[in-house]
This record gives structure tokens, C-alpha cells and sequence, in this order.
């Protein structure tokens, strides 16, 4: 009885809790921006309160009502003066928020913060034991994920229940839901409910399923890893350094590989692997640090080419932890006892450690836009072409430190294109999109692409004057695509000839070019008399729709990797990837 009186009382709290944080969501989206004119106030009430309701959820439960709020408070405070701190990069608090970067680490440092503060509240030193830390943390997720399902299924019921009531001309429901705050409220109230009844269930609605399925793919990723270790030498690191894309797969794989080995090892030995799987589960350690290290050197690469904006600063940070993550994985398991011990105790520090850096990207030692300007500063004074500096995000995207830097860019007065430079510069302030900068940029007279463009198959040749009918833009497109280097010093674009249909009178062409980091485009041309002309792009046939390349693909065609292959047509064959010109 008195069980059950304690979690009517708990269902009662946490709903109560749940419905206030409804009505003050509400209040904090659709009330306070019309009453408080100061934006930067307007953002920290608003972040402040998303992250008291966020963090008091996940804490009331496991922690008692008044340590849970005090404990809220205090974290959704320290978090959004850093985050109104960062603000004061920008003029406006609206420009700020465009900027993604500075919310993830707000949402990041909360969300791992969480199960630390937990842990202590449940128990004095609680955020040093890893076993606690770890229950807590799966225990948090799956009571959030079931809660939000919980939110979903209510939902439902109430969009039938009006839809069934409307059948007979009764429409209470939908008047209901068109008052501004009941929506809120609602979904508050049942997602209290929610997180209640999951509590109550604890000892049937474990994190220990979902565990148990993870561990399943441990084996796939590390049959998936090795294949790929395995035909590195054999395809080489070219197609890695082509596009950002392809770090962030290898970064994603580090992150998916730490999940699974976490675990793997679980909170202590009793619950660990046994068997077979704990060879698995050392060997995938092992392998981490390959595509960790490759992440790190492809960003590594490409802020080279292109100097540090703040995604690629964003992408160096992630890479350089997963790389840490992995080297301590290794070093805990060449030792010779209490391996998964020291795993564990490493996840606990890398987890401190990654909560100190979202806080410190809203502070000015990891300021991103500021390091951006340097990077970009320091490439102008090198000589660095205009339209290769990143003067439009520095006008338009990275607040105070880009428009100080455009500044230092046109203090450069001793550069031999500064005339040219302080139109570019001019352009970008004008312009109101990034298109619409580029496309100023666009008054480069192209006389000829004649020797610009590279043909393949080796021992081809185009007319003199080929190129000249395409149109203004692709053949603009090209030729900058072509000044282009890619890593082996490769131009970014290639012409492939051949007999694509033998049943036409002329030969056909498919050019591949990369006019931008991480985008490959393709045309389709016909080699009519001594003129090319377009087509469009070209097609795969049998396939629903085109695959995207990489700038790896070029390299590919360059270096003789493709075959011109029938089937029934003759089609371009670069890795597998087959492409012909449109009917």
C-alpha cells in the first residue's frame, strides 16, 4: 500500500513538473520575446529555461525534488551565461543563433553534464564511481526515449479522439488544442507521466536490452574496420583528403566504435563480454586509432588548402578527441591486467574532458570565428587569390572577428591584385547570400579552355575552339575547377571521350570537375563537327538516381582507374560507379 501510495505521489509530482514545464516553454517561446525587447535577454531566458526543465526531467527520479531543482538551476545557469557570453561575438543575438556550432556545445555540455551531477546527488562521490555513472547515463536515455514515445502514442489518441468525435459534429477536442498554451501543456503533462512510469518500472524497463543489442554489431564493425584497413594500400588515401565528408564518415565510425566497445565492457566485469567477443572487443581498440589518425589528417589536410573556418575547427576538435579516445584505448589494452578497468576509468576523463571544451567553444580560448579570421588573414598576406579567401563568411557569418578581419585583409595594400582585392571585398559586403557572392564573382572573361581541360583517354583530342559554345557558367565553372589542385597535384576536372552510343554519328563526353570542396559535377556533351555542346548531366543506367562522387573520382580518371565498359552502351566505369551520357 504504501508502494503504491508512493508512486501515485511520484506519477502526481513528475506530471506537475512536466505540465510547469509546458506552460514555461510556452510562456518562454510565445510570450516573453513579445514583452522583452533585449535579445540577449530574450536568449537566456529562453535557453536558461529550456535547460532547467531539460536537466530537472532528467534528474527528478533517481534524485529528490529540491537537490534536483537546485542542481537544475545552477547547471542551466552556468550554461547560459556562457552561451550569452559567446553572443557578444555578434551584433545580433538572431546572427548568433545562425551559427550552430555555439547551441550544439550548449545542448552537448548539458546533456553529458547530466549523469555527473546525477550520479553525485544520488550518492556522496557518486560522479567518480563509473559503474553509477554508467547506470545513470543508459538509465537517463532510455528513460527520456521512452518517455518522448509515451508523448507520441498520447498524441495520437487525442488526434483520433477528435477525428472520431468529429464524425458526430462534437468538436471540443480541436477547440482545445487551438488555445494557445494547451499543446504545451499536454505534451508536458504526459511526458511527466511518462518519465514517472518509467521509474516505477526500472527493474523491467532496463537499459539492458538495448546494451545487449549493441553489442551484437560489435562483430559487424569490426569485420566492416578491417576490410577497410585491409584495402587501404590497395585503393591509397587519395579519395579520404577529396571531400569533408569523408572525415566526418571516419569520425562517425571512431564515435560508433567507442559506443560499441563502451559497451562491450559495460560497468564492471560481471556484466562485461565474455568469451569470444572480449578478443573482438580488444581487437576493435586496437583498429580505433586507424580511422581516428585518418579523420584527423584529412582535416588536417583540407585546413591546409583552405585555411580554418569554423566547421573545420568544429571537425579538428571531434577528430582530435576520437583520436585521444583511441590511443587510450589502446594503451589500456596492450597492458597486461585490469584492461577493461582502465577503459572504463578513461571514458569517465574523456567524458570531463568533453564537457570542458563545449564550455570553453563559448568562451574566447576556443573562440571559432576569431581563429577563422586569423587563419584566412593569414592566408590573404601569403598571396592567397580573392575568390579562394572566405571574405563573404567573414562579412556575413562570423560577427565582430570577420568584419575586423576584412579590414586587416584590405590593409593590405602592398599585395599586386589589391585593387582586385578590395572589390572582391566590396562584393561580399554586398551581397546577400553566398550564391549571390559567387556569382559576382563571375566577371572573369574565359577566352579559352583549349590545354586547360585534361582528356582521357590518354593519346584523345578536342578540336581547337571546342569548348567555346558552352555556355558563360560551366565553362567558368570549369576553368576555376581546373585551376584547382588536388591532393597529387591533380587539376579538379577531366574529360572523358568515347563512343558512348555507336549508333550516333559523333562521339560523346563526360566531364567531372569539383568547383567546390567537397562537390563533384558532371556533364554530358556531344562532340558535334568541332564544337562541344551540352546535354545535361549524364545518367547511371539502371539507377534511380545519380551517385554522388567524390573528388577522388577525378583522381581516378586521371591516373587511368576507369574502363569504358558495355551494358548494352558503352558506359564510363570509375570504380564500379557506372555513368552515360542522356538519351
Amino acid at each position: 500500500m504504501a508502494e503504491q501510495t508512493g508512486n501515485t505521489v511520484m506519477r502526481g509530482s513528475l506530471a506537475l513538473t512536466g505540465a510547469v514545464a509546458g506552460l514555461a516553454l510556452w510562456a518562454l517561446f510565445d510570450v516573453i520575446p513579445d514583452l522583452v525587447t533585449n535579445a540577449r535577454l530574450v536568449l537566456f531566458l529562453v535557453a536558461g529555461g529550456c535547460a532547467f526543465f531539460g536537466v530537472l526531467l532528467a534528474l527528478i527520479g533517481p534524485v529528490r525534488l529540491i537537490p534536483a531543482v537546485m542542481a537544475a538551476a545552477a547547471l542551466s545557469v552556468v550554461a547560459s551565461l556562457l552561451l550569452i557570453w559567446a553572443s557578444f561575438r555578434y551584433d545580433l543575438a538572431e546572427t548568433f543563433l545562425d551559427t550552430e556550432h555555439h547551441v550544439l556545445a550548449f545542448a552537448y555540455m548539458l546533456a553529458i553534464a547530466v549523469p555527473f551531477v546525477s550520479a553525485g546527488l544520488q550518492e556522496a562521490g557518486g560522479w567518480r564511481q563509473y559503474d553509477l555513472l554508467f547506470d545513470t547515463s543508459w538509465t537517463i536515455v532510455v528513460r527520456s526515449a521512452a518517455a518522448l514515445l509515451f508523448v507520441a502514442v498520447v498524441w495520437g489518441v487525442v488526434m483520433l479522439s477528435d477525428a472520431l468525435l468529429g464524425l458526430v459534429g462534437i468538436t471540443a477536442i480541436d477547440w482545445l488544442l487551438e488555445i494557445d498554451p494547451v499543446p504545451w501543456l499536454l505534451s508536458g503533462l504526459a511526458l511527466g507521466l511518462g518519465l514517472a512510469i518509467v521509474h516505477e518500472l526500472s527493474e523491467f524497463i532496463s537499459p539492458f536490452l538495448i546494451i545487449q543489442l549493441l553489442r551484437v554489431l560489435l562483430p559487424v564493425l569490426l569485420l566492416v574496420l578491417g576490410i577497410f584497413i585491409l584495402a587501404l594500400p590497395f585503393r591509397g588515401l587519395g579519395g579520404l583528403f577529396g571531400g569533408f565528408s569523408a572525415a566526418a564518415t571516419l569520425i562517425a565510425v571512431s564515435l560508433a566504435a567507442i559506443t560499441l566497445i563502451t559497451t562491450a565492457v559495460h560497468r564492471d566485469d560481471d556484466q562485461a563480454v565474455e568469451g569470444y567477443m572480449v578478443a573482438m572487443t580488444k581487437a576493435l581498440a586496437l583498429l580505433m586509432p586507424v580511422p581516428a589518425l585518418l579523420a584527423l589528417y584529412a582535416i588536417w589536410v583540407r585546413i591546409g588548402q583552405y585555411g580554418l573556418t569554423p566547421d573545420r575547427m568544429a571537425g579538428l576538435i571531434a577528430a582530435a578527441v576520437v583520436v585521444i579516445y583511441a590511443l587510450a584505448y589502446v594503451g589500456a589494452v596492450l597492458g597486461r591486467d585490469r584492461w577493461a578497468a582502465r577503459l572504463r576509468g578513461a571514458n569517465r576523463w574523456m567524458a570531463l574532458m568533453t564537457i570542458a571544451i563545449a564550455a570553453l567553444w563559448l568562451t574566447p580560448v576556443l573562440n571559432a570565428e576569431r581563429l577563422s579570421v586569423a587563419s584566412q588573414v593569414a592566408r590573404a598576406e601569403a598571396g592567397v587569390p580573392p575568390k579562394e579567401l572566405a571574405l563573404w563568411e567573414m562579412t556575413h557569418e562570423w560577427g565582430r572577428a570577420g568584419r575586423a578581419g576584412l579590414v586587416r585583409v584590405l590593409d593590405l595594400t602592398d599585395r599586386p591584385d589589391h585593387a582586385e582585392l578590395v572589390e572582391a571585398v566590396a562584393s561580399a559586403r554586398a551581397a546577400k547570400s553566398r550564391w549571390a557572392y559567387e556569382r559576382g564573382q563571375d566577371d572573369l572573361k574565359i577566352d579559352s579552355l583549349d590545354d586547360i581541360v585534361p582528356l582521357r583517354p590518354e593519346g584523345v583530342s578536342l578540336p581547337v575552339g571546342a569548348f567555346d559554345k558552352l555556355s558563360e557558367r560551366d565553362r567558368r565553372q570549369l576553368h576555376e575547377a581546373c585551376a584547382r589542385t588536388l591532393p597529387g597535384g591533380h587539376p579538379a576536372c577531366v574529360l572523358v571521350l568515347a563512343d558512348y552510343d555507336p549508333l550516333r554519328p559523333y562521339p560523346q563526353a563526360i566531364v567531372l570537375f569539383a568547383p567546390q570542396d567537397d562537390r563533384v559535377r558532371l556533364l554530358a556533351l556531344d562532340l558535334r563537327g568541332d564544337t562541344l555542346v551540352a546535354r545535361g548531366a549524364p545518367v547511371q543506367p539502371g539507377a534511380g538516381s545519380l551517385t554522388l562522387l567524390e573528388p577522388q573520382s577525378i583522381i581516378d580518371v586521371l591516373e587511368g582507374r576507369f574502363e569504358i565498359t558495355p551494358v548494352p552502351r558503352n558506359v564510363l566505369d570509375i570504380g564500379g560507379i557506372r555513368l552515360m551520357p542522356q538519351d
